[in-house]
Parts: structure tokens; sequence; C-alpha cells
């Protein structure tokens, strides 16, 4: 119990930076595979998340831009 409280009182906002983060990286990968599917390619989860993953650390207001930008050819 100690541990939650110091987390959500002691970082206010890392369970929305958290939850807004996965529905960035979630809807880039679904954007993603929609693309290379409709492109009659096939989706390689693995190499999207490897690609995705080398990109480092990025703020919440680059991540979507930056996944986006991630080239097909890496892929």
């Amino acid at each position: 119990m100690h541990a939650e409280v110091v987390r959500y009182f002691g970082w206010p906002g890392q369970a929305i930076a958290y939850k807004l983060g996965e529905r960035g990286w979630l809807a880039a990968r679904n954007e993603a595979s929609r693309r290379q599917l409709s492109a009659g390619k096939s989706f390689d989860l693995k190499r999207w998340h490897t690609a995705a993953l080398s990109l480092g650390p990025i703020g919440l207001a680059g991540l979507s831009d930056a996944l986006a930008e991630i080239d097909d050819s890496d892929r």
C-alpha cells in the first residue's frame, strides 16, 4: 500500500502519462499495421517494436510524430 501512495501522491502525473503513452504507442502501431496491410505487405510486429524502441526516450508531445516517422523500409 505504501508504494502505491508514494507513486500516486509523489508523482501525480505518472499514471496519466503512462496511459497517454500507451494509447499513443498502440495508435501508432495500429496505424503502421494498417498501412502495411493496405499496401499488401505483412506487418512484422517484432520489427516495428525494435525500430520504435530504438528511437530512445521521447516525451509524450513528440511520441506520435516520432512513431509515425518510422520508415516502412526499417521494418
